[in-house]
Protein backbone atom coordinates (compact mmCIF):
# COMPACT_ATOMS: atom_id res chain seq x y z
CA UNK A 1 0.00 0.00 0.00
CA UNK A 2 1.62 3.27 -1.03
CA UNK A 3 1.16 6.78 1.00
CA UNK A 4 -1.12 8.63 -1.62
CA UNK A 5 0.22 12.15 -0.78
CA UNK A 6 3.50 10.61 -1.90
CA UNK A 7 2.20 10.08 -5.16
CA UNK A 8 2.78 12.65 -8.05
CA UNK A 9 1.02 12.53 -11.73
CA UNK A 10 1.60 12.86 -15.24
CA UNK A 11 -0.71 13.88 -17.96
CA UNK A 12 0.34 13.28 -20.94
CA UNK A 13 -0.70 16.56 -23.27
CA UNK A 14 1.82 16.19 -26.12
CA UNK A 15 -0.12 14.78 -28.41
CA UNK A 16 -0.48 16.01 -32.20
CA UNK A 17 -3.88 15.88 -32.03
CA UNK A 18 -4.23 15.38 -35.66
CA UNK A 19 -7.89 14.20 -36.14
CA UNK A 20 -9.13 17.29 -34.47
CA UNK A 21 -6.92 19.94 -36.15
CA UNK A 22 -6.32 21.76 -33.00
CA UNK A 23 -4.60 20.55 -29.41
CA UNK A 24 -7.60 18.22 -28.05
CA UNK A 25 -6.25 18.70 -24.88
CA UNK A 26 -7.56 22.53 -24.38
CA UNK A 27 -10.75 22.39 -26.57
CA UNK A 28 -13.86 22.86 -24.32
CA UNK A 29 -16.72 20.82 -23.01
CA UNK A 30 -18.47 22.95 -21.27
CA UNK A 31 -17.15 26.05 -19.37
CA UNK A 32 -13.65 23.80 -18.71
CA UNK A 33 -11.11 22.61 -21.03
CA UNK A 34 -10.81 18.44 -21.42
CA UNK A 35 -7.05 18.61 -19.52
CA UNK A 36 -9.17 20.55 -16.70
CA UNK A 37 -11.80 17.73 -16.41
CA UNK A 38 -8.83 15.33 -16.33
CA UNK A 39 -6.80 17.44 -13.87
CA UNK A 40 -9.87 17.97 -11.63
CA UNK A 41 -10.67 14.19 -11.35
CA UNK A 42 -6.85 13.15 -10.18
CA UNK A 43 -6.55 12.80 -6.57
CA UNK A 44 -6.68 15.96 -4.53
CA UNK A 45 -3.68 14.28 -2.30
CA UNK A 46 -1.34 13.93 -4.90
CA UNK A 47 2.32 15.29 -4.53
CA UNK A 48 2.48 17.64 -8.01
CA UNK A 49 1.05 17.34 -11.23
CA UNK A 50 3.49 17.44 -14.54
CA UNK A 51 2.38 17.97 -17.31
CA UNK A 52 4.40 16.43 -20.71
CA UNK A 53 4.13 18.60 -24.16
CA UNK A 54 5.96 19.25 -26.71
CA UNK A 55 8.58 22.14 -27.26
CA UNK A 56 5.88 24.13 -29.47
CA UNK A 57 2.88 23.74 -26.96
CA UNK A 58 5.35 26.18 -24.99
CA UNK A 59 3.05 29.15 -25.40
CA UNK A 60 -0.36 27.79 -24.14
CA UNK A 61 -2.20 27.93 -21.25
CA UNK A 62 -1.61 25.19 -18.63
CA UNK A 63 -3.60 24.11 -15.75
CA UNK A 64 -1.32 24.87 -12.07
CA UNK A 65 1.60 22.01 -12.22
CA UNK A 66 5.13 21.69 -13.76
CA UNK A 67 5.54 21.55 -17.55
CA UNK A 68 7.83 19.62 -18.98
CA UNK A 69 8.77 18.84 -22.66
CA UNK A 70 9.60 15.50 -24.18
CA UNK A 71 11.90 15.01 -26.51
CA UNK A 72 11.15 15.57 -30.11
CA UNK A 73 14.26 13.81 -31.56
CA UNK A 74 12.39 10.63 -30.30
CA UNK A 75 9.50 8.32 -31.94
CA UNK A 76 6.46 10.61 -31.52
CA UNK A 77 3.78 8.79 -29.12
CA UNK A 78 2.82 8.42 -25.71
CA UNK A 79 5.67 5.63 -24.87
CA UNK A 80 8.06 8.82 -25.05
CA UNK A 81 5.97 11.19 -22.77
CA UNK A 82 5.31 8.49 -20.11
CA UNK A 83 9.49 8.29 -20.14
CA UNK A 84 9.95 12.29 -19.68
CA UNK A 85 7.30 12.28 -17.62
CA UNK A 86 8.36 9.76 -15.09
CA UNK A 87 11.79 11.09 -15.23
CA UNK A 88 10.90 14.64 -14.36
CA UNK A 89 8.46 13.43 -10.94
CA UNK A 90 10.09 14.14 -7.87
CA UNK A 91 8.03 11.26 -6.50
CA UNK A 92 9.11 7.19 -6.70
CA UNK A 93 5.43 6.91 -7.97
CA UNK A 94 3.46 8.65 -10.56
CA UNK A 95 -0.26 7.96 -11.55
CA UNK A 96 0.55 8.50 -15.60
CA UNK A 97 -2.70 9.39 -17.56
CA UNK A 98 -3.75 11.08 -21.18
CA UNK A 99 -5.45 14.70 -21.72
CA UNK A 100 -8.70 13.15 -23.62
CA UNK A 101 -9.68 11.20 -20.92
CA UNK A 102 -12.13 13.26 -19.02
CA UNK A 103 -14.16 10.92 -17.03
CA UNK A 104 -11.21 9.16 -15.44
CA UNK A 105 -12.51 7.87 -12.18
CA UNK A 106 -10.65 9.31 -9.19
CA UNK A 107 -11.66 6.13 -7.41
CA UNK A 108 -9.86 3.70 -9.82
CA UNK A 109 -7.01 5.76 -9.21
CA UNK A 110 -6.37 5.85 -5.42
CA UNK A 111 -7.56 2.10 -5.77
CA UNK A 112 -4.37 1.70 -8.08
CA UNK A 113 -2.29 2.83 -4.87
CA UNK A 114 -3.76 0.55 -2.54
CA UNK A 115 -2.60 -2.62 -4.51
CA UNK A 116 1.28 -4.04 -3.26
CA UNK A 117 3.75 -2.69 -5.70
CA UNK A 118 6.50 -4.36 -3.69
CA UNK A 119 8.64 -5.87 -6.38
CA UNK A 120 6.75 -4.04 -9.67
CA UNK A 121 7.38 -1.56 -11.55
CA UNK A 122 3.68 -0.67 -12.84
CA UNK A 123 -0.37 -1.30 -11.80
CA UNK A 124 -1.76 -1.54 -15.03
CA UNK A 125 -5.41 -2.07 -15.27
CA UNK A 126 -6.90 -4.23 -17.69
CA UNK A 127 -10.59 -3.63 -19.53
CA UNK A 128 -12.52 -5.36 -22.63
CA UNK A 129 -9.09 -7.70 -22.77
CA UNK A 130 -6.60 -5.00 -23.00
CA UNK A 131 -3.52 -3.24 -20.57
CA UNK A 132 -4.57 0.24 -20.40
CA UNK A 133 -1.23 1.89 -19.54
CA UNK A 134 -2.54 5.47 -19.62
CA UNK A 135 -4.33 4.96 -16.51
CA UNK A 136 -1.78 3.85 -14.55
CA UNK A 137 0.17 3.68 -11.35
CA UNK A 138 4.13 3.77 -12.42
CA UNK A 139 7.63 3.81 -10.32
CA UNK A 140 9.86 6.37 -11.58
CA UNK A 141 12.18 3.51 -11.76
CA UNK A 142 10.19 2.88 -14.95
CA UNK A 143 11.11 5.11 -16.98
CA UNK A 144 15.08 3.61 -17.38
CA UNK A 145 13.05 0.30 -18.35
CA UNK A 146 11.21 2.36 -20.65
CA UNK A 147 13.82 4.03 -22.40
CA UNK A 148 16.32 1.16 -23.25
CA UNK A 149 13.32 -0.29 -24.93
CA UNK A 150 12.50 2.21 -26.52
CA UNK A 151 16.16 2.91 -27.84
CA UNK A 152 16.13 -0.69 -29.06
CA UNK A 153 13.21 0.50 -31.70
CA UNK A 154 10.08 -0.33 -29.43
CA UNK A 155 7.43 1.83 -30.41
CA UNK A 156 4.53 0.98 -28.61
CA UNK A 157 3.85 1.69 -25.22
CA UNK A 158 1.88 -1.88 -24.65
CA UNK A 159 4.32 -4.14 -25.83
CA UNK A 160 7.08 -1.97 -24.42
CA UNK A 161 5.21 -3.04 -21.09
CA UNK A 162 5.70 -6.59 -21.71
CA UNK A 163 9.01 -6.53 -20.17
CA UNK A 164 8.77 -4.77 -17.50
CA UNK A 165 7.38 -6.24 -13.72
CA UNK A 166 3.94 -5.24 -13.97
CA UNK A 167 0.76 -5.99 -11.44
CA UNK A 168 -2.20 -6.55 -13.53
CA UNK A 169 -5.34 -5.24 -11.95
CA UNK A 170 -8.53 -7.06 -13.61
CA UNK A 171 -11.53 -5.86 -15.49
CA UNK A 172 -13.31 -7.30 -12.35
CA UNK A 173 -11.30 -5.41 -10.20
CA UNK A 174 -11.63 -2.20 -12.41
CA UNK A 175 -15.38 -2.37 -12.47
CA UNK A 176 -15.73 -2.17 -8.51
CA UNK A 177 -14.31 1.23 -8.46
CA UNK A 178 -15.46 2.19 -12.26
CA UNK A 179 -18.52 -0.26 -13.28
CA UNK A 180 -18.40 0.92 -16.87
CA UNK A 181 -14.84 1.60 -17.62
CA UNK A 182 -15.29 5.33 -18.37
CA UNK A 183 -12.09 6.08 -17.17
CA UNK A 184 -10.63 4.30 -20.11
CA UNK A 185 -12.43 6.40 -23.00
CA UNK A 186 -10.18 8.80 -24.76
CA UNK A 187 -11.59 11.31 -27.13
CA UNK A 188 -9.88 10.78 -30.24
CA UNK A 189 -12.05 12.60 -32.89
CA UNK A 190 -15.05 15.60 -32.25
CA UNK A 191 -17.15 13.46 -32.98
CA UNK A 192 -16.81 10.94 -30.04
CA UNK A 193 -17.01 14.13 -27.76
CA UNK A 194 -20.53 15.19 -29.60
CA UNK A 195 -21.60 11.75 -28.71
CA UNK A 196 -20.70 11.72 -25.44
CA UNK A 197 -22.51 15.03 -24.65
CA UNK A 198 -25.44 13.76 -26.13
CA UNK A 199 -25.39 10.51 -23.91
CA UNK A 200 -24.47 12.19 -20.68
CA UNK A 201 -26.51 15.48 -21.13
CA UNK A 202 -23.79 17.61 -20.95
CA UNK A 203 -20.13 17.19 -19.31
CA UNK A 204 -19.62 16.50 -15.79
CA UNK A 205 -20.13 19.19 -12.98
CA UNK A 206 -16.70 20.49 -11.54
CA UNK A 207 -15.61 18.72 -8.22
CA UNK A 208 -16.37 21.73 -5.18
Amino acid sequence: MANRKGIAAVVLAGGLSTRWGRDKALVRWGERRLIDHVTDSLPAERSETVFVVRPEQAYLDWPTGRVVYDDPTLPAGPLRGLIRGLEACQADLAWVVACDQPLLNTDLLRHLAEVDTTDTLAVIPHWDGRPQPLVGLYRQAAAAELAARLAAGERSLIDALKSLDTRPVDEAECRRHDPEGESFLNLNRPDQLAALTERLGGPPREKP
